[in-house]
């Protein structure tokens, strides 16, 4: 964007605003309303320069948005923003990553200042003893790290988290084949947990939101998360659910616990990273329903992934027990994928697994590459377990994963109200 206002300008409103009114600057970074009050306060202080054709709302972008970045992340095909200390990076479904034209030279501050504004918003810090920075802001999710820890300056992470609902049911067959669709849809009416794996930016935060879009208001829903990304109660505002968000003085584990005691059916954690994994196993076994993501390599993977991370804490986690009860009462496994085809990036569910009480994981469905791009796909069949399980909560799953020698039986009166 064209600088229409030079910086000692900006840096001198930013004096006297601070003087003025510190808790309008600071509530501003967050409250569109306050952004509002704020153009008032500079029209009323400024007048004569804010009067001036796309003056406020550059002013207002400078002093407590985040300059260009701001107008960038306003394009849906961005999700990335990343700086490496050397280069300015931008992901986009559509354009695929590129570099953006950053000139550090003009401005060798910009980066720290982008990084401040989160640190302010968030009242976190970051410092050579806090040197990462976890932090929400206009709906944008940063990680930055202190140049004490990184020799060529400080860099940072934005990936935007839109109130949106970027996997539904109108592009759903772009991600997979619509059997699948009404799959996903049967399991959540069967109350079955399920663990989403993938690499960064496949898409498991989009696929949990579809799945949640599923459950019925009489089935409370307690969403954890350590930064606020699903945006549930704006998507799904006739819905029972229970948002709460991690700080210092409430980790995952914690309000797992507290969770307990709310009557929740269902438990989002928007992911699994460590020792709170022991705390899930323990939800599950309590008989709450769970959804969770995760890192994994693949869907079979994903039990000892979680064994491990329970095994991070305090915790005195017995190997055997833990797998025993995650194949007994973790029903699917789901495992996402992303690829670039002629410069779009495609995102795909590349397998379901079922697991089984006797330690083992049969594939329900799977997506692979071929040569010509295309994906093939291959359908299992589920267990008599899962085929029971239908039964009892009246749900329908697609013919095509039902065994023959049962599904005449299996559907009768499924399904019926």
């Amino acid at each position: 964007m064209k600088e229409l206002i030079d910086r000692k300008s900006l840096d001198d409103i930013l004096i006297q605003l601070k003087k003025d009114n510190i808790s309008l600057y600071l509530a501003a970074f967050t409250d569109e309303k306050k952004r509002e009050e704020l153009k008032e306060y500079l029209l009323d202080k400024h007048k004569l320069l804010m009067s001036r054709e796309g003056y406020l709302d550059y002013a207002i972008q400078e002093l407590v948005g985040l300059g260009f970045i701001e107008s960038l992340m306003k394009d849906e095909d961005i999700t990335d923003i990343s700086y490496n200390a050397t280069h300015l990076v931008v992901e986009s479904n559509t354009k695929g990553k590129y570099k953006y034209p950053f000139d550090k030279e003009k401005d060798p501050y910009f980066i720290d200042k982008v990084i401040q504004k989160f640190a302010s918003a968030s009242g976190g810090e970051l410092t050579p003893n806090k040197a990462s920075l976890n932090a929400t802001l206009q709906k944008l999710r940063l990680n930055a790290i202190h140049q004490h820890n990184s020799p060529y300056g400080a860099t940072m992470s934005l990936r935007a988290t839109r109130a949106r609902l970027a996997l539904n049911d109108d592009n759903f067959h772009e991600f997979a084949p619509l059997e699948m669709q009404e799959f996903f849809e049967a399991i959540v009416k069967m109350r079955c947990n399920i663990f989403i794996a993938g690499e960064t930016g496949t898409g498991k935060t989009e696929l949990q939101k579809y799945l949640m879009s599923h459950i019925p208001f009489e089935e409370r829903i307690l969403l954890i998360e350590e930064v606020q990304d699903n945006y549930a109660k704006e998507l799904f505002p006739e819905k029972d659910i229970f948002s709460w968000i991690t700080n210092n003085n409430m980790t995952i584990t914690q309000l797992i616990k507290a969770g307990l005691r709310n009557h929740p059916v269902w438990m989002i954690i928007a992911e699994t990273l460590g020792e709170e994994a022991y705390e899930i196993m323990n939800a599950i076994l309590t008989g709450h329903k769970l959804i969770t993501t995760l890192h994994s390599v693949d869907a079979r993977a994903i039990p000892k992934r979680m064994l491990k991370m329970a095994k991070v804490g305090p915790f005195n986690v017995d190997d055997e027990s833990f797998l025993e009860d995650f194949y007994r009462y973790v029903q699917l496994g789901v495992h996402i994928k992303k690829r670039k085809i002629n410069g779009i990036v495609q995102r795909y569910l590349s397998e379901v697994v079922e697991y089984h009480s006797d330690g083992t994981a049969t594939t329900i469905f799977k997506q692979t590459e071929t040569v010509t791009d295309e994906l093939r796909t291959d359908y299992g069949k589920i267990s008599s377990e899962l085929m029971h399980r239908m039964i009892e909560f009246r749900a329908s799953l697609p013919e095509i994963f039902l065994p023959e020698e049962v599904k005449s039986q299996v559907l009768v009166g499924v399904g019926d109200s």
